[in-house]
Order: C-alpha cells, then sequence, then structure tokens
C-alpha cells in the first residue's frame, strides 16, 4: 500500500520561521544573480549590442550618446546583472519553487522540473514579446513623434537601456500570472468564481501597472494591458482547472437533489 499524500499542514511554519526563509531563497537568489553578472561581463559588449538593435532600427541616423566618464562602464554592469537575472532565471524559479513547496502535498511537490520548465518559458515568452513587438512598435512611435516636430533625436545611452530592460523584464514578470493563479487556486486562496466576480477592478489594476511598467506612451501600455487581459482570462480558466472542491462544493449538489440543507464546517 502506497503511503498517503503527507498534509501541508504538518509543515505549518511560525511568521519568524517564513521570514527567515524568505530571507534565505532571497539571499540566494541575489549570489546567483552576482554569479550570472560576473559570467556575463566578458560578453556584455555583444549584450549592449542586442539591447541596442530595436533602438538603431527604429531611428535611422540617429546616434546613442554618453554623458558622463564612467557611464559606459556602469551600463556594462548593468547590462550583466540584466543578463544574470535572465540567465539564472530558472534558479531563480527553483528557489521560489523551495519557498513554497513545504505548503504543499507531497505529490504536488514532485511538480518541481514542469515548475521551473514551465515558469522560465512563460518568462522567456514575455521577454522575448517585449524584445521583437513592443520595443519596436514604441520606438518607432517615439521617432515618429520626434520627426512630427522636426527634431533629429539624439538619446542617452543609459536612458534607452533603462527603459529596454525594465520593460523586457516587467513583460517576462507579468507572464508569469497563469502560473501563479494555479498555485492560489490550488492552495484555496481564489477560485474562477472570485476571478470571474473582480474581472472589472482587474482590468483597471492592469491598466495601472502597465503604465508603470512601460515607457510613458499610450502604445507601449495598450501592448502590454493587452496580452495582460488575455493572460487574465487564460487565468480564470487555469483557476477553473485546477479548483479544489470543498466540502460546500461536494455537499451543494447533494442538497439540491434532496432538498437538504448543507452544513457549513
Amino acid at each position: 500500500m502506497s503511503a498517503p499524500s503527507a498534509d501541508p499542514g504538518q509543515f505549518r511554519m511560525g511568521l519568524m520561521d517564513h521570514l527567515r526563509e524568505l530571507r534565505r531563497r532571497l539571499l540566494v537568489c541575489l549570489l546567483l544573480i552576482l554569479g550570472g553578472a560576473v559570467g556575463s561581463y566578458s560578453f556584455s559588449a555583444q549584450l549592449f549590442e542586442l539591447l541596442c538593435a530595436p533602438f538603431y532600427a527604429a531611428f535611422p541616423g540617429s546616434p546613442l550618446i554618453g554623458t558622463a566618464p564612467a557611464e559606459a562602464w556602469m551600463l556594462k554592469i548593468k547590462v550583466s546583472i540584466f543578463s544574470g537575472i535572465v540567465a539564472t532565471s530558472p534558479l531563480i524559479f527553483y528557489q521560489a519553487w523551495r519557498f513554497i513547496s513545504p505548503g504543499l502535498y507531497r505529490r504536488e511537490q514532485r511538480l518541481v522540473i514542469p515548475f521551473v520548465i514551465l515558469s522560465t518559458a512563460l518568462f522567456c515568452a514575455g521577454a522575448l514579446f517585449c524584445y521583437s513587438v513592443v520595443l519596436p512598435l514604441s520606438l518607432h512611435f517615439f521617432y515618429e513623434e520626434f520627426r512630427s516636430i522636426g527634431v533629429t533625436p539624439t538619446i542617452k545611452l543609459s536612458d534607452h537601456l533603462s527603459m529596454s530592460a525594465t520593460t523586457i523584464l516587467g513583460f517576462g514578470a507579468v507572464f508569469e500570472m497563469p502560473l501563479l493563479t494555479l498555485f492560489l487556486a490550488r492552495a484555496g486562496m481564489l477560485s474562477h468564481r472570485s476571478l470571474l466576480r473582480f474581472s472589472r477592478h482587474a482590468v483597471v489594476v492592469i491598466f495601472i501597472v502597465a503604465a508603470v511598467l512601460t515607457p510613458p506612451d499610450v502604445l507601449s501600455q495598450l501592448l502590454m494591458a493587452g496580452p495582460l487581459v488575455v493572460l487574465y482570462a487564460i487565468s480564470i480558466g487555469v483557476a477553473f482547472l485546477a479548483h479544489r472542491p470543498t466540502v460546500e462544493d461536494t455537499a451543494a449538489p447533494i442538497a439540491l437533489a434532496t432538498g437538504l440543507p448543507t452544513v457549513n464546517r
């Protein structure tokens, strides 16, 4: 006879234990990013060229300029940190799994490899969508605005890099929405009904998040808000499939058929 699945309740931790564990996982993530950044530093020039490619395609004949003596070195460090985050994202997601796994059933704890693969795939999909679609369209929009007022743009390196890196990482993060919904639904913290009930509020929040994470133009905000609304709709379906029936959910159809009242536990 196989052993029963472990009850997550037996792994219940106090608040300070949770905070210590969170601090430990965050420290490991910082060390992973630092290691990835050090390993990426020798390739920072090539990575910077890759991040600048959408700009040069959208701003023909416009240079990127530096305005401080140490700016090139600081930009190489920032690019290395950005690369470190992307390169070590599977390990970072694994640390996130290690933090939440004590609260899962034993059969669910075995899903670590699918979790890491799926979370990494969603993150990369969001980052790639931003790099190949959002940034080119946004930069082209900005260039046309310069042309409309007859100004030849000369953009700072640091401004372009900050906008590109922040937007790419932001898209990668928000594409994790369906996976986050899956775990919250399995934990009983939300359901498809609650997502449907607050859908109008969610749309407002989505546009606020899009305004914060994207450059200050309507096109970029729409390019993030649109996929987020689609991801929210997908999350409703994920929550429906992942919903764990409660005693009330099981008793309701029986009560409807028999005419007996349900008993809340």
